[in-house]
């Protein structure tokens, strides 16, 4: 079979999953991370210059080193969810999630049945498992090792989370800090107040629903940012200031 979901893993042993967080790509840097032990890599297609066969590629040298792809994408269409999936994504996060009915359509897309009714299959999907025979099997594999995170980034959904937290098959949710705070009327400033408590509320409903957000469970490093922070720090320490000012 295709390399098991690590993300889920150590959710089930009660282990936080380790990452790395990519705006861009690197294949040497895939392979790092796998080497030293982590668990996943995760990229950015919202907002990130990503293609198709770029993500599939990424897919497959995951799958070749078993450290669990995931990613960020475009919108929560039937075919952003579904063209990512059958790349071979086994997490995705799904922007802006508003309401339960969106909640539902998005586990109709993102699951195969009985959950839901995701259309089968892609060829890299089929090329990643060892025996193809069982559609039944791969169904209930690809199931069990996929997940699907929406991001409550707005008053709406935030208005809107006892109902769409009843919705089955959605178990982890993110944030949007940004995105927050312009729905609240407050661009710019993901740190005022009215934001910081109704972020810290939501949190709270999905814990108590038995759910999760998803930093509770994954804990990533950000590539980016780690190029930024070392070159920074050397180019102080040899008397040259940084020419970019990254909060």
């Amino acid at each position: 079979m295709a390399t098991p979901n690590r993300i889920l893993e150590r959710y089930r042993n009660g282990e936080k999953a380790i990452g790395v967080q990519m705006s861009f790509v690197s294949e040497v840097a895939i392979e790092v991370a796998a080497k030293m032990g982590m668990d996943f890599i995760s990229l950015d297609g919202q907002h990130g210059a990503l293609t198709l066969p770029t993500i599939e590629t990424v897919c497959r040298i995951c799958d070749g080193f078993g450290i669990t792809p995931a990613m960020r994408i475009v919108d929560q269409s039937e075919a952003a969810i579904l063209t990512a999936l059958d790349r071979g994504m086994q997490m995705i996060t799904v922007p802006n999630l508003q309401t339960a009915e969106e909640a539902e359509r998005i586990v109709q897309f993102g699951f195969y049945g009985p959950l839901g009714r995701r259309s089968a299959m892609s060829q890299r999907v089929a090329y990643s498992l060892s025996d193809t025979s069982d559609s039944r099997e791969i169904f209930k594999f690809t199931n069990d090792n996929t997940i699907i995170v929406p991001q409550l980034e707005s008053k709406t959904a935030f208005d809107n989370l006892d109902e769409i937290l009843q919705v089955e098959g959605l178990v982890f949710f993110a944030g949007g800090p940004q995105d927050i705070a312009q729905s609240m009327g407050h661009p710019g400033e993901p740190n005022h107040p009215e934001c910081v408590a109704a972020y810290r509320e939501a949190c709270e409903k999905v814990r108590a629903a038995g759910k999760h957000m998803i930093g509770d469970v994954t804990v990533s490093v950000d590539a980016f940012r780690v190029i930024y922070d070392a070159g920074k720090a050397l180019l102080e320490e040899h008397g040259r200031s940084c020419g970019m000012n990254m909060v």
